[in-house]
């Protein structure tokens, strides 16, 4: 058996010069990408390397084939003397050359590694993109650790590729190519105003969220900010019935406050309780944390809110993990929240991290807090906030 390898830069290519030195009977062994470095190249050009094979039986049929050949092309150019002579010759020529097949076959094997390859080749160009943006020009720096940044942040890298690519147009300085990026990155964010704090007309709020998040407290904020400083008639009410103490502190909180507490065992009482307050500007709800695993609390909670007919805010803890984060948005996204708010940020030195997970899972926030103190330690965040916890003035040492 003749085996021979070829490298060549195409798979055409190979296959034409296995061909040409093998004829259409050799059988292709293997297949396989290679990488070259050409003469002061930066990257390594792909290239294929081919093996290819020629039984003996085959390659004594393709020499056959050629000698009868090149026998046919003599006597075709020989003189021709009579009839009979020229039907002998022809007759001869014929019985030496094998029969040429109608069309050439070459046979392949596939080569399941192909498959691999071509993805990986997907996955380097676009981390070839990114890190594009990421190397510094030559003639000035274009924010490769700008681009750092915003990944560390919890950007994705495309939103983050997006942005540095827009916001380069023109050839800024590093400053201004950051000032840019900033800005951009405020548009993507969504902040709703405080219905609580601005609302003319009476409000109805119900707070959800996992156990641990700071609910109970962050309500007592909300509260305190609407009656003590914009003097609005308040009312809280408690349906935590699982949590010792549940109750007991959101009373706590309305007695400090001067505002009234009530407590809920079922969701008829909520509802008279509700009705009952047509007096109160703000109707302020607390429930029992739920963890996103637990499917039987959450339709239990979610007869609770729709019995309330209430705004639903989804409070989550700027130390959670963003796995966790994108989980709890998909389990509580059946109550519909029309914001969430973020609890626990002097907590956490990462501030990028959860203006990173509102992106990804496409949330609009209303407060922000920030401490224990009640009610000071709240905060109506705005967009170039948030893009400022991601992209300070100047980038962090």
């Amino acid at each position: 058996m003749k085996v021979k390898t070829y490298k060549t830069q195409s798979l055409e290519e190979g296959l034409e010069s296995i061909k040409r030195d093998l004829g259409n009977e050799a059988l292709i062994l293997s297949t396989r990408s290679v990488k070259v470095r050409p003469p002061y190249g930066f990257f390594k050009k792909a290239s294929w390397e081919i093996t290819a094979a020629l039984d003996d039986r085959a390659q004594e049929q393709t020499a056959a084939l050629r000698t009868g050949t090149a026998v046919a092309e003599q006597r075709s150019s020989a003189p021709v003397t009579s009839r009979a002579a020229t039907d002998r010759r022809y007759s001869g020529a014929a019985a030496a050359v094998a029969p040429a097949p109608e069309k050439p076959k070459v046979v392949v094997q596939r080569d399941t590694r192909m498959d691999d390859i071509i993805g990986e080749i997907s996955d380097l160009k676009k981390s070839l993109r990114s890190l594009s943006h990421a190397l510094p020009s030559k003639t000035q720096d274009f924010g490769g650790g700008l681009f750092a940044e915003m990944i560390t942040s919890g950007i994705s890298q495309e939103l983050a590729d997006h942005l540095i690519t827009t916001a380069a147009k023109g050839k800024p300085t590093p400053s201004e190519l950051r000032d840019r990026v900033r800005r951009l990155l405020s548009d993507q964010l969504v902040v709703v105003p405080p219905a609580e704090l601005n609302a003319k007309a009476r409000i109805v709020s119900v707070f959800v969220g996992p156990t641990g998040v700071g609910k109970t407290t962050t309500i007592a904020k909300i509260a305190g900010h609407a009656s003590v400083r914009l003097k609005k008639k308040v009312a809280l009410i408690s349906t935590d019935m699982f949590r010792v103490g549940g109750q007991e502190q959101l009373s706590r909180f309305g007695e400090l406050l001067g505002i009234p507490a009530y407590g809920c065992a079922d969701i008829s009482t909520l509802k008279s309780v509700v009705a009952s307050l047509d007096d109160r500007d703000l109707v302020l709800i607390d429930t029992a944390g739920s963890s996103p695993s637990d499917l039987s609390r959450l339709s239990k909670l979610e007869n609770v809110i729709s019995s309330a007919g209430a705004k639903v805010h989804l409070v989550m803890s700027a130390t959670t993990r963003s796995e966790d984060i994108a989980k709890i948005v998909s389990r509580f996204g059946r109550f519909s929240p029309a914001s969430a708010i973020i609890t626990k940020i002097d907590e956490t030195d990462a501030k990028g991290s959860f203006v990173g997970d509102l992106l990804r899972n496409e949330l609009v926030v209303s407060y922000l807090t920030n401490g224990q103190r009640v009610p000071e330690d709240l905060l109506i965040p705005s967009a170039p906030e948030l893009a400022r916890f991601v992209l300070p003035q100047e980038p962090a040492i």
